[in-house]
């Protein structure tokens, strides 16, 4: 199915005009003689004694300013913030208030922020843009800190991850390496344009509280495999087109029933128009007890295997009702037809959703044959799906990550 994908890739005008306007509904100032004075709220609109607020200057990239390939991204002290540099930081009192020395004429003819943070592990944060001549308001409101998850699409070893420097414009948040991911733990909410190596790559909106987890297509790095979409109607995975496999296959478990698709009209019967172009799996069933179904395919004939060791992440959009396990199983058969497999848990709800599972996070369980995506990633056969409850699972665009071209 086509859907439009979170993250895209926008101008570098549109972006940055975009920033700003995100920015500028997020708070404001007050003028006052001795310098700026701002008074920090929460959501309730209650005072915050101790909130460490800090008064920021936009400014362009000087030569020594700029992070290089020798810069060490965890070692933040190595490197400016992009754009941004801290002019004043002070601590509110039992009223909320802080009071700056920095003079507004400082800020009338470069662009000034504030951000404010609150609360244990940056729980509480603010960035906002600072309107010293015009403002009228003096308050700054303080929301729950969003963590950040930007994924490359990268392999897992591709060490050109390591060398970029991913940043949130005109702010000074920058996001740890953490191998194909960058990750910022703790973030204001807002809209914001994501640089990598100074250059604009996606725009990202942030509600308070959440976490996102999104996929950013970096050039030269990005590599993906759309395993399966079922936009062509058929009961093959797309890696069929290359390499023959025998397609898919469902099959029910201990007095568990498929009502979608059935014995008699197949696997296509199952796919459904998007209205869109595009089509999806809507599996419908009975389960009772402690039975369940399965969905499954074979990646290349039943003795076939292929190294996906350099996946970085599966995804797949789902909607449903019901709770199942994603799995990638090794292709050589063990006893009572049970393959060592890599398993990953998911829920489906009422909302189409994307699930991201990434190696390092899959259940193990020896009694059940799941051991750790390392120990059989060179060898993969067998793509599965368990489904344990509820009445219906919808599945659309599996893709795998961190490859592009499997051989």
């Amino acid at each position: 199915m086509k859907r439009v994908v979170e993250s895209f890739i926008f101008g570098v005008a549109l972006l940055v005009g975009c920033t700003e306007k995100g920015n500028d509904a997020a708070g404001a100032t007050s003028e006052t003689t001795n310098g700026i004075a701002i008074v920090a709220f929460d959501g309730a609109h209650m005072p915050i004694p101790q909130a460490r607020v800090t008064l920021y200057q936009r400014a362009g990239f000087t030569p020594a300013e700029s992070p290089s390939e020798d810069v060490n991204i965890q070692d933040q002290s190595q490197f400016l913030p992009s754009h941004v540099s801290a002019l004043e930081t002070a601590t509110a009192d039992d009223s909320g208030m802080v009071q700056f020395e920095t003079e507004t004429d400082q800020c009338q003819n470069a662009r000034c922020y504030v951000e404010g943070i609150a609360g244990e592990d940056s729980s509480l944060m603010v960035w906002t843009k600072l309107d010293a001549v015009d403002s009228t308001a003096d308050e700054i409101e303080l929301l729950p800190s969003v963590s950040l998850t930007v994924r490359t699409g990268a392999a897992a070893s591709d060490s050109i991850v390591s060398r970029s420097v991913v940043m949130l414009d005109a702010t000074p948040y920058w996001a740890k390496n953490d191998g194909s991911e960058f990750i910022f733990s703790h973030v204001p909410a807002g809209l914001y344009t994501i640089l990598a190596d100074d250059q604009p790559v996606a725009a990202v909106s942030l509600d308070a509280g959440t976490s996102v987890d999104t996929l950013v297509r970096f050039q030269e790095m990005t590599r993906e495999y759309v395993f399966e979409d079922f936009d062509d109607g058929d009961s093959l995975n797309n890696l069929a087109k290359i390499y023959k496999n025998f397609g898919w296959y469902y099959m029910p478990h201990k007095g568990a029933v498929f009502e979608s698709p059935d014995s008699a009209s197949g696997f296509v019967s199952a796919l459904v128009d998007d209205g869109a172009g595009g089509k999806y799996l809507s599996l419908k069933y009975v389960i009772q007890d402690t039975g369940y179904v399965m969905l499954g395919t074979h990646l290349g004939l039943d003795s076939g295997y292929y190294d996906l060791s350099a996946l970085s992440a599966v995804r797949l959009k789902v909607r449903g009702d019901c709770d199942f396990a994603v799995a990638l199983e090794h292709y050589r058969q063990l006893e009572n037809n049970n393959y060592n497999k890599a398993l990953w848990m998911g829920t489906a709800n009422d909302e189409w959703t994307e699930l991201v599972l990434r190696p390092g996070d899959e259940l193990l369980d020896d009694r059940n044959y799941q051991v750790a995506w390392g120990e059989i990633s060179n060898e993969i056969g067998i793509f599965s799906i368990f489904i344990y409850n509820g009445t219906r699972l919808e599945i659309d665009e599996i893709v795998f990550e961190g490859i592009q071209i499997i051989d």
